[in-house]
């Protein structure tokens, strides 16, 4: 949600080289961040959601500013969880398809990524969520404020099955979905390199299956995702031995079918079929695009792409915490639907998310690496 949760991305020059000696995916860091940018127009919405329904108000479109120009944004923002889910697949792939690690090292490396960021984003919307009840007399944005919603989301546990309802800090249910495939990934990473582009094919094919039981978990849904990620990354490892106009053709397929899964409109098609084509070939691109790419523009991609977290955790927390400065007098709706309001928003919520990658994030994990290595306490 480097989700998120993803190690920086590694590209490879010979099939499948050890990612430790390959150069970062910039790039692709950077369409991650701007897949966080996506989520924050699309939880605009929630300056309108401000009732004891959590219901955002049917004229609510009315309150997006430049509504026009982003429209996309606005309305489709949500599928960028799915791109998260994509790149977070092609990044395991990269990292450790390469060269071997210990599961100790898997999972304090995946801890320290994700969990520091999450308790102390968790801890600060209990408490905002508290001053709302005291001032409002409810919750804002998310119900479902008790103690047994709290200890799922203390264990990355709230969204593993479909009905628990979404409470404290929302956009976590998908990290909290992810891990469960990163076990599954980690778990099944040998037969996943022995049985190669087939055995990565029959795990997809399993897990779109598994989409028969949406109602009652997301897991198959992101590890559908993640696992064509994994299979992007062999092809892109095959692709890279080739000459260049495979890539070409092969990334202009792939947004063809995209593009025609659009097209035929239902919501079966775009999702099964077109968000992961169309992701397949601007992943495709950008990995080729590396290292051509001027410095600058890989420096900015990946300075937005290390405040992805951040981004997609911090923006809910900043929202009660605007809402409980508004309420109970006045409408955040009203407020936020100022022409201004729109880029001053996007630009906190990049100051905070760098603030927090500098000064919390990047420190809290190099310091649960160092205290988990072999021989310390």
């Amino acid at each position: 949600m480097r989700l998120l949760g993803a190690d920086r991305v590694e590209l490879t020059s010979e099939r499948l080289k050890p990612a430790a000696a390959a150069p970062r995916l910039t790039l692709i860091d950077g369409l991650r961040g701007f897949a966080a940018v996506a989520v924050l127009f699309y939880h605009y919405m929630h300056f309108a959601m401000i009732g004891t329904d959590h219901e955002r108000y049917f004229e609510y479109l009315d309150y997006q500013p430049a509504r026009a120009a982003f429209a996309i944004l606005y309305d489709w923002g949500f599928y960028a969880v799915q791109l998260f889910w994509m790149i977070s697949g092609f990044v395991f792939a990269a990292v450790y398809f390469g060269r071997e690690a210990t599961t100790r090292e898997f999972v304090v490396n995946r801890f320290a990524r994700l969990y520091p960021l999450h308790f102390l984003t968790l801890l600060v919307v209990a408490v905002f969520q508290f001053v709302a009840l005291s001032r409002v007399g409810h919750t804002l944005l998310y119900d479902n404020y008790d103690w047994w919603h709290f200890f799922l989301q203390l264990f990355l546990a709230s969204d593993w099955l479909v009905g628990s309802g979404q409470s404290f800090n929302g956009p976590i249910w998908s990290v909290s979905v992810e891990v469960v495939v990163y076990a599954l990934f980690w778990a099944g990473r040998g037969a996943l390199r022995t049985f190669g582009a087939g055995g990565l094919l029959a795990v997809i094919a399993l897990c779109l299956l598994g989409n028969l039981w949406s109602e009652i978990s997301r897991i198959p849904n992101c590890a559908y995702y993640f696992f064509i990620g994994t299979a992007l990354f062999r092809l892109h490892a095959c692709l890279d031995a080739r000459p260049p106009a495979w890539r070409s053709v092969t990334a202009l397929a792939f947004a063809i079918l995209g593009w025609a899964a659009l097209e035929q409109g239902s919501g079966a098609a775009r999702e099964i079929v077109a968000i992961p084509a169309l992701s397949s070939a601007a992943l495709l691109v950008l990995a080729a695009l590396e290292g051509r790419a001027p410095h600058g523009v890989r420096r900015a991609s990946g300075w937005l792409g290390d405040c992805t977290y951040g981004i997609y955790l911090w923006h809910v927390p900043m929202q009660l915490a605007l809402m409980l400065v508004i309420l109970p007098d006045g409408h955040p709706a009203e407020f936020t639907a100022q022409g201004w309001f729109l880029p001053v928003w996007l630009l906190a919520v990049l100051i905070v998310a760098r603030v927090s990658f500098v000064w919390f994030e990047r420190p809290m994990r190099e310091r649960l690496r160092a205290w988990a290595e072999p021989g310390r306490g």
